[in-house]
């Protein structure tokens, strides 16, 4: 039973969105140095948004690249 005087558009109305059309729900840890840590930091001021982000970013490129360097290798194969 709801608690009287609660706010009832609590659960709908006030929902956090992340502007993702999917959950992220996994995680990957990588250790870097203190160096590159710092760049990351630097690099994510610059461009307004999160090191996490960056990071994003950068594994969605570099497995594009992979699945694309895989399908031409298929492709001479044939």
């Amino acid at each position: 039973m709801a608690r009287p005087g609660g706010n009832p558009d609590f659960g709908t109305k006030y929902r956090f969105d992340n502007g993702r059309a999917e959950p992220l729900s996994e995680q990957v840890k990588a250790q870097v140095h203190p160096d590159v840590k710092h760049q990351l930091k630097e690099l994510a001021i610059s461009k307004q948004c999160t090191v996490p982000d960056l990071i994003r970013e950068a594994i969605e490129q570099y497995l594009a690249k992979a699945q694309a360097e895989d399908t031409s290798k298929d492709a001479i194969a044939l």
